[in-house]
């Protein structure tokens, strides 16, 4: 594998961990749904980024999904679709990991978006050759 693919599968193996880890901690008694929320918008930023790379378009090091987005939409029109559902996640970036007033993320917030995640997640896969695919 050249070593750009390599780069691409080592982002999605990333994005896929992170996956993971929010699946784990909402399965923690309690549910750690801060912690689920930040690995969620982790996974959507590395995939994002992995489908930039491959792209050979260059990107701000940044947490802004609609950034990402943005530079995605410009080589791929179908990433609009995820502006209203995967936008919003950005905000976990930071939102939840440093000591802050406000009430953390429901049980039912962090399962959406789990569920965003990997929805991007696998939009994103089916986009790039499948030696970049992490291994499940």
């Amino acid at each position: 594998m050249s070593p750009e693919l390599e780069l691409v599968r080592q982002w999605l193996e990333k994005a896929h961990l992170d996956l993971r880890g929010a699946e784990l901690a909402l399965t923690a008694d309690p549910p750690l749904c801060e912690s689920a929320c930040f690995q969620c918008q982790q996974a959507v930023e590395k995939a994002l980024k992995g489908f930039l790379i491959h792209q050979d378009i260059e990107f701000e090091w940044t947490h802004r999904i609609r950034y990402l987005l943005n530079l995605c939409v410009e080589e791929d029109g179908a990433f609009e679709q995820w502006r209203h559902d995967a936008e919003p996640l950005t905000e976990y970036a930071a939102k939840f990991r440093y000591p802050r007033p406000g009430p953390s993320p429901t049980i039912t917030e962090a399962r959406a978006a789990l569920d965003v995640a990997r929805r991007v997640y696998e939009f994103v896969l089916q986009r790039l050759p499948e030696e970049t695919h992490p291994e499940r």
